[in-house]
């Protein structure tokens, strides 16, 4: 049996390594499964096996006795399964299932949909021709599409599921958000396209995206194969990153003058002037500050210190009243336990997901009550030591000579928080293009009402960028 965090080991298999592999993830409602499911259809003369990673799980449940299992019961066996046979259990017998079926004479490449945790993408990523595709969608769209058709009756029930699909701590769970920042390109599927318009609206994204794949598998790539303006910015933000010294999310942000750019050409041809680069920045604590990581007086997140440090005062239930009595508190990577609460383990650095129900009241104590919780009304953001990559970017403005009429991009590869928006506005940036969605929405209201653009981004980001584009 392969534990959690032991490493990979690679199984040889039949299937060729230049076979083209491409993943898909996103979250409930996203359109993965609309989108990958059809692709095979307008290949032309490209054969693709196409495969859902759910029906291994279902497989599993039909044997079980459940022919007809809720989303709430695909993932709680499916983290089952990982779980008790390793993180990459369940890509691990889809393969065994694919290989029954794979000829390489017959078939150009295959398709896996429903990707759901980062030890599925680490086993695809030993394939070298293997891209996964993150779909995406506002939230509210997702809602509405999976209420209309059935598959949740109300909102109270998609928000469950799609916090849960979201982001598991521990790693057998769900981790569609980190399958998302592990992702090669990102697709925007935003629109309800109607079932006429679907083979046009999914021909395109072959054009764009799989073409491209196959291109550069066959070396047939044009020297006219060329990055969009989003993908050089945005390749260049999450370079930027990669500098972060943050313990929880590294982000990078770029300034760029589009002004040039954006000019009307009357040849199509004619060669465009590239946008002009005014500042950048990334998350960090200020200039001669220790990263957290490296203080020592904690040495972990300064945010999560302090929820520490005010969980050892919460000595009775806030809802209740009833006296808080704590059991063992394990970690769910590398097993050691603690007689208090903690959020990081001292052994292995991973963070800890501890569930306290008040024996009571069976109020989830921490989960809602330590700052940052569902119920605490402050989210200790303004309580973090770094500087986050707008904030530094929008500082080094100041330092650079520019025209306040000059159209002034801001590329980030997490959607500025609330703090971030407030400065945005009152900085001289029209637009706003960023990748992973953040979930604080009154950021957005802030933008909007200040008069900025904003952009989610789509196409092909960093981790492929020079792979897709020679």
């Amino acid at each position: 049996m392969e534990k959690i965090n032991e490493p990979k080991k690679i199984k040889l298999r039949k299937i060729d390594s230049s076979t083209v592999i491409i993943g898909f993830t996103g979250p409930v409602g996203s359109g993965c499964t609309y989108i990958s499911e059809y692709l095979p259809t307008v290949a032309d003369r490209k054969k693709y096996l196409y495969f859902k990673l759910s029906d291994i799980i279902k497989d599993k449940l039909k044997e079980e006795g459940k022919d007809h299992p809720s989303t709430e019961d695909l993932q709680n066996k499916g983290n089952q399964l990982r779980k008790e046979l390793g993180g990459s259990a369940l890509i691990e017998l889809l393969l065994d299932k694919i290989e029954k079926q794979w000829n390489k004479r017959k078939h150009y490449g295959i398709i896996i949909d429903g990707i759901k945790n980062a030890k599925e993408v680490e086993t695809l990523r030993s394939f070298p021709n293997f891209l996964l595709i993150s779909v995406q969608a506002l939230t509210e769209t997702r809602k509405k599409r999976v209420i209309e058709d059935g598959r949740f009756k109300s909102d109270e029930e998609f928000d469950k599921a799609d916090n849960r699909d979201k982001l598991e701590i521990y790693d057998y769970g769900q981790q569609a958000s980190t399958c998302s920042y592990l992702s090669d390109i990102i697709i925007y599927n935003e629109k309800n396209i109607a079932e006429l318009e679907k083979g046009d609206y999914i021909r395109s994204i072959y054009i764009q995206y799989i073409n491209l794949i196959e291109f550069v598998h066959d070396g047939t790539i044009s020297l006219d194969t060329k990055p969009s303006v989003d993908e050089l910015c945005m390749t260049i933000a999450y370079s930027l990153s990669k500098a972060s010294s943050c313990l929880k999310r590294k982000v990078g942000a770029v300034v760029v003058d589009l002004e040039k750019y954006d000019g009307e050409l009357k040849n199509p041809n004619q060669q465009k002037e590239l946008p002009i680069i005014i500042s950048s920045g990334y998350n960090e604590v200020p200039f001669g500050q220790l990263p957290c990581k490296y203080h020592p007086d904690y040495g972990i997140c300064f945010r999560d210190y302090l929820k520490q440090e005010f969980a050892k005062e919460l000595k009775f239930c806030p809802s209740c009243g009833d006296k808080i009595v704590l059991g063992k508190i394990k970690c769910n990577v590398c097993g050691s336990e603690y007689d208090k609460y903690i959020k990081t383990c001292s052994k292995c650095h991973n963070e800890i997901e501890y569930d306290f129900f008040c024996n009571k009241c069976g109020e989830n104590i921490f989960d809602y009550y330590i700052p940052g919780g569902k119920k605490s009304p402050g989210k200790l953001m303004d309580m973090c030591r770094s500087l986050h990559a707008e904030e530094m970017s929008l500082l080094k403005l100041k330092r650079n000579s520019f025209n306040e009429q000059n159209n002034l991009v801001l590329y980030v590869t997490t959607q500025p928080c609330n703090l971030c928006a407030n400065k945005i506005v009152t900085s001289g940036i029209k637009k706003v293009v960023f990748s992973e969605p953040y979930s604080m929405k009154e950021s957005q209201e802030i933008l909007d009402n200040g008069g900025v653009k904003t952009k989610r981004f789509q196409g092909v980001k960093s981790s492929a960028f020079f792979k897709l584009y020679k």
